[in-house]
């Protein structure tokens, strides 16, 4: 029986997926050839995909589609964080202490670190966009989830970039829909960090560099899901990541733009968001639709959105290119299990003592889960939360403060 000390030490997605082959039903591998179009999320779906996706579905494997057809040497993961117990053995951690680790892990930050470019791996392979035959979609398989989604989208796209006035970096996810050759709309929740930036750099005329690294450290993905006021801006979320393997991430110099990448990413696109230049999401399709999100319904396309303009793609020999399903359970462990480490830090400094844990519960499970020490449960209080997650989770936790026997009525 492998022991702890002997499972992998993880530092990039290969290794991720060393350790989780050491457990058993977490990681499952297919070599039927499968469509990106709407094929692959079909078949996931069964698999494991869970959360409110269309009936049935269930929890379940992380899966590798090792054929994708028009693919010769391009493998898609999918599911690596669809499930709680997957994401507790990838940080080393059991599932109810993850809130624990993350809040210990933000507390403590490792900034990440530049290495030399012949050191990084993700630069193995590298392509041009003024090569004469560039097209994003001849070189990596984005899916499309559903007939009905705007295009084929970059789901797990680590996109980091700088301030253009302080240098402070950012990393978040967003939504990313192929719009041409090399082309590429970038979809921003208000209040973004890296919004802020473009913001910037567009009201001096300027394009603003970013790298999107896709199949990275698990450990990446989850602490970039951090939001304000736990990570404000000016605060790179790669040193969570740093935190969580107690080594720093690292990063290389892109190729093309002043920006740098994850280094052992998979795959990195390198690009600038272009100043003034706005496309619709569904400009191909018309269908009026983005792709299915975690609440269980399909997302509105919008009709102007910012356009990255692509000038590389390099990524290592025989690629993983990660994705998931919007619906999925592993959208909202991305961004509950953060929420839950987010809340129990506000919490204990609002109340020391009182809150044991938080748990933000997939949109499945409809109710809430926490600890107050000396008191019940709030999963006892058997009350419904909201759909929304991480929303629900604070609004029952002020009533949950309010109400417990007159103490703490400050509000979470």
């Amino acid at each position: 029986m492998t022991t702890l000390n002997e499972l992998p030490q993880v530092h990039d997605l290969r290794s991720a997926l060393a350790l989780l082959s050491q457990f058993e039903d977490e990681l499952i591998a297919t070599d039927e050839p499968v469509d990106p179009m709407a094929e692959l999320s079909g078949v996931y779906r069964y698999v494991g995909a869970h959360g409110t996706v269309m009936r049935p579905t269930r929890v379940g494997p992380a899966m590798m589609f090792n054929r994708i057809k028009g693919y010769d040497d391009m493998r898609v993961l999918i599911g690596l964080l669809a499930s709680r117990k997957r994401v507790a053995h990838l940080l080393g951690s059991t599932p109810d202490r993850l809130a624990q680790l993350l809040k210990e892990s933000v507390s403590h930050p490792i900034a990440p670190i530049e290495i030399p470019r012949e050191q990084a791996a993700c630069q193995e392979v590298v392509h041009l966009a003024s090569d004469p035959d560039f097209d994003i979609l001849k070189l990596l398989p984005a899916p499309t989830n559903t007939p009905d989604d705007a295009g084929p989208y970059f789901t797990l796209g680590m996109c980091y970039a700088a301030d253009p006035e302080t240098g402070e970096h950012d990393v978040t996810i967003h939504r990313l829909c192929v719009q041409g050759k090399d082309e590429i709309s970038m979809y921003f929740v208000p209040g973004r960090h890296l919004d802020t930036f473009r913001m910037k750099a567009e009201a001096a005329g300027q394009a603003l560099p970013i790298s999107i690294s896709i199949g990275v450290d698990p450990a990446i993905e989850i602490g970039a899901c951090f939001e304000p006021p736990t990570t404000p801006l000016g605060f790179d979320e790669l040193s969570v990541a740093g935190a969580l393997r107690n080594r720093p991430v690292e990063l290389t110099p892109c190729l093309t733009v002043a920006a740098r990448a994850i280094a052992h990413a998979e795959v990195v696109i390198e690009g600038e968001l272009l100043p003034g230049v706005r496309v619709r999401e569904d400009q191909h399709t018309h269908s009026g639709k983005a792709m299915p999100e975690f609440p269980g319904y399909t997302g509105e396309a919008k009709a102007a959105l910012p356009v990255i303009k692509v000038k590389a793609i390099t990524h290592r020999k025989h690629p993983i290119l990660q994705t998931c399903i919007g619906a999925s359970d592993e959208h909202t462990n991305l961004a509950g299990i953060p929420t839950e480490a987010s809340i129990l830090q506000m919490v204990e400094r609002a109340l020391p003592g009182f809150v044991q844990n938080v748990h933000c519960p997939s949109p499945r499970h409809r109710q809430i889960s926490g600890g107050a020490a000396g008191e019940k449960t709030l999963g006892e209080r058997r009350r419904p939360a909201e759909a929304g997650g991480a929303a629900g989770v604070r609004r029952l936790l002020r009533a949950e403060t309010r109400d417990a026997g007159g103490r703490g009525r400050r509000p979470v």
